[in-house]
Formats: C-alpha cells, structure tokens, sequence
C-alpha cells in the first residue's frame, strides 16, 4: 500500500509540476505576444526614426549627384523598414523561416542597387531598426506585470532575426 499512496504522490507532484509549466508558458506567451504587438504598433516610428537617423550620419549620400529621387529612395526604405519589422515579429511568434523566401526580402539587395541606394546605409538603417527594437522590448517588458525572464532568449531572438535580413544585404 504505502507503494501506491507513494506513486498517488508522485502523479500528484507530476500533475502540479505540468500545472505549473503550463502557467509559465502561457504567463511568458503573453508577454511575448504584448512585446511583439508594440514592436508591430511601434513599426512606422522605428522604421522612420532609423531612415532620418541614417540620413543625418549620411549626409553626403543625400546631397550627392547619385540622390536623384530621394524622396523615392527614402519611401521605399520606409515601406522595407515596416515590412522588415512585420516580418521579425512574425518569425519571433512562429519561427517560420519559409517566410523570408517568400517575402520580397530575398531581393532586397537587386531592389536598393536599382535604386541607387548603397547597401551601406540600408544595412545601417536595419542595425538601427534592431537597436530600436530591442530597446522597445526592454521598455516593453520592463512595463509588464510578473516574470520577465524570458526577455533575454526573446532579446537573442530578435537579434538573430535581423541578422537573417542583414545577410540578406550581403
């Protein structure tokens, strides 16, 4: 008898531990959800902020014979930068690495050398898109009620994420 009552204990413990788990879980996939959706309502602004940021490290690339158009230069890496920031909340949830193929992300690269615009300043434009980002998390979760230690894994996350895309660059 004393056997069983010991195997009731353990099922016992078992079924509190699984509790357990399945609260941590749902308590960190809240957070992560809440985290992506203000890097999702914050995409216009870090995009913009980091395009205007590049701009004023790069004048000369503005005021250059080679800016012609500039301000279509400038919308489409406006428009990239927000479609980027989609696509890494998106890879942050899913993992889904089949969406980079069939993103317009795999001809980034064709698109800015059309352009004329030097892959310089759109890797530059993404690394301040990732520093924004991941300073947007920090904030973010610093916010949040309850356990925050699942932000350093989604920190290396969304690090590895954008160094996906700036190979994309390459």
């Amino acid at each position: 008898m004393s056997v069983s009552k010991n195997n009731q204990l353990l099922s016992a413990d078992n079924k509190l531990n699984d509790l357990s788990n399945i609260k941590q879980f749902i308590n960190s996939a809240n957070s992560r959800l809440d985290a992506i959706t203000s890097i999702t309502n914050n995409s216009h602004a870090i995009a913009a902020d980091a395009v205007t940021a590049m701009i004023c490290e790069n004048q000369d690339s503005v005021n250059s014979q080679i800016s012609l158009n500039t301000t279509n230069k400038m919308s489409v890496c406006l428009r990239d930068g927000e479609i980027i920031l989609r696509i890494v909340a998106y890879l942050l949830i899913s993992n889904d690495e089949s969406v980079l193929e069939k993103s317009c992300l795999k001809d980034l690269k064709n698109t800015y050398l059309a352009l004329g615009v030097p892959l310089r300043n759109a890797r530059r434009v993404i690394e301040l898109m990732r520093d924004a980002t991941i300073s947007d998390l920090n904030s973010t979760v610093n916010n949040m009620l309850g356990k925050k230690g699942f932000l350093p894994e989604l920190i290396s996350e969304t690090e590895f994420q954008f160094e996906r895309i700036l190979n994309l660059l390459n």
